[in-house]
């Protein structure tokens, strides 16, 4: 990796954990309640919606993961445009993580 590449890595990190509380308050009243996040390998950013309950994660997939408003969180806390039009939303379940994972999001994401 290049310099112009590792802080363009640490220019995406930093915005991307700035967007979080606002993609978690804007999400909040449909049971979103933490964002999990890593780079992808050409550095977008791939965000993971949590909730509580699989059925709260099954409401968050039935609006289409929400992925306008996580991609405007994004993009207003300076994400650059061709990333954030590359950036990846899912979403996933504290239940599941807990049942199938044995808690941990280090297992569920890989």
């Amino acid at each position: 990796m290049n310099s112009g590449d590792a802080a363009r890595e640490s220019e995406t990190s930093a915005a991307v954990t700035s967007a979080v509380p606002v993609i978690i308050r804007s999400l909040a009243a449909h049971g979103v309640t933490d964002v999990q996040w890593f780079l992808a390998f050409h550095g977008y950013p791939v965000v993971w919606l949590v909730t509580s309950t699989d059925a709260e994660k099954a409401t968050v997939v039935e609006h289409g993961f929400f992925r306008s408003q996580v991609l405007s969180a994004l993009a207003g806390a300076g994400v650059a445009r061709d990333l954030v039009e590359r950036a990846g939303v899912t979403v996933e379940s504290q239940e599941t993580v807990d049942r199938d994972f044995e808690g941990s999001w280090f297992y569920a994401m890989r």
